[in-house]
């Protein structure tokens, strides 16, 4: 396959990358610097080319600055994938766009499925939505990947940056009584490129399986640090409660566990449990340290 990878430079990006670097494939993976999805004249001369897969990895994931500018973070979050889907339309191309569970309100108390409608409270969870509902219309032949708390190696989110900080701080405060679902961007990589092979087209929620919330994912983490002595065992948890966390927290969904089934429905057995994923990430983790310090 010939495949175009946009946002190469970022958290899930840089996994992609490596996922789709494999025998038969013939990747160009650009970062933002390399090629702005907002710059027409850019991509005029990508489409150019004639590819088999196109991968839309570039987003501004800052909540605050997409409330904080919402014109400037539309232009890359809604309109330009959406120019992304036409030219794909145009070339026969699939089109590979990341969703957000920021697009439920967090009433709920059960797994969200893809057949639940949206019901944002954000800037970026308007965005996101609408390219839910926009992408297949524009085109058809499409995948579109509902994410959630994604984490990674050498990414900035709180759950990627929590060995780090167990590492480095006596303590560390964390929101409670938050509910989710959460992915290994390598997984979420993997995941993709099985999705991408298997020829699928849709709506797919993709996350580690099982629910959990941020205090027990740090509870998690930091227990299996200890056991590979990464952490010492004097390290506390500082649980604030979701109330007391700001009025901007109410724009975030309290509860947004996804529901994997149709996933492991069209590729058994689906996604592993999440606690086996986060071994996976601080082994990871633990050989980039090691590297680091050679």
């Amino acid at each position: 396959m010939k495949i175009l990878l946009l946002g190469s430079g970022g958290l899930l990006g840089g996994y992609l990358a490596k996922a789709f670097t494999t025998p038969g494939n013939r990747l160009s993976a650009l970062t933002h610097g390399e090629a702005d999805i907002t710059d027409a004249g850019k991509l005029d001369r990508l489409f150019g080319d004639t590819w088999d897969v196109v991968i839309n990895a570039a987003a501004v994931c800052d909540f605050d600055a997409c409330e904080r500018d919402p014109q400037r973070t539309t232009r890359v979050n809604r309109d330009a994938p959406l120019d992304l889907a036409r030219r794909c339309a145009a070339s026969g191309s699939l089109f590979v766009q990341y969703s957000s569970d920021y697009i439920f309100d967090g009433t709920g108390n059960k797994p969200l499925t893809e057949q639940d409608g949206p019901s944002p409270l954000s800037v970026y969870g308007h965005q996101k939505a609408d390219l839910e509902k926009l992408v297949p219309a524009v085109c058809p032949r499409s995948l579109v990947l509902r994410l959630s708390w994604l984490y990674g190696v050498g990414g900035k989110t709180f759950m990627s940056t929590m060995p780090d900080l167990f590492k480095a701080q006596d303590s560390l405060r964390t929101a409670a009584g938050k509910k989710g679902s959460c992915l290994y961007a390598a997984d979420g990589a993997f995941w993709t490129r099985r999705l991408v092979e298997a020829g699928e087209t849709g709506l797919f929620n993709l996350v580690n399986d099982g629910e959990t919330s941020w205090e027990e994912f740090a509870r998690e983490c930091l227990q299996q640090m200890q056991v590979l002595a990464l952490a010492p065992a004097s390290r506390r948890i500082e649980e604030v409660p979701y109330e007391e966390l700001g009025p901007g927290w109410r724009k975030r969904p309290r509860y947004s566990c996804l529901d994997t089934a149709k996933l492991a429905r069209a590729l058994p057995p689906g996604p592993r449990p999440w606690r086996e994923a986060l071994a996976e990430f601080l082994a990871e983790w633990k050989s980039v340290a090691a590297h680091r310090l050679v």
